[in-house]
């Protein structure tokens, strides 16, 4: 997840990660997902648009093949986190 970080920051040593959103421990693991975004949960705080979703699903897309499904859901509130903090979609 650090790697995240420094993409988000532009691999600056500073920078503020600000914790908007929260986990929702009873949220279950989407097994049978379509979409990647649906393993980022409720994303509507992001305010995304068609391109930046796209983006994003193509960021996500790469993440999950080289990390699996369930490291991108187990990190999503971090992530979610990191877009808000920063404004960059990581």
């Amino acid at each position: 997840m650090t790697d995240i970080v420094k993409k988000a920051s532009g691999n600056y040593h500073s920078g503020t990660i600000c914790f908007f959103c929260k986990d929702s421990e009873s949220e279950p693991f989407p097994a049978n997902y379509t979409d990647p975004l649906d393993l980022l949960g409720d994303i509507s705080e992001l305010h995304l648009g068609t391109i930046q979703k796209e983006e994003l699903r193509g960021i996500l897309a790469k993440e999950i093949a080289d990390e699996g499904a369930k490291a991108v859901w187990e990190n999503r509130t971090f992530r979610k986190n990191i877009i808000l903090s920063f404004g960059k979609l990581v």
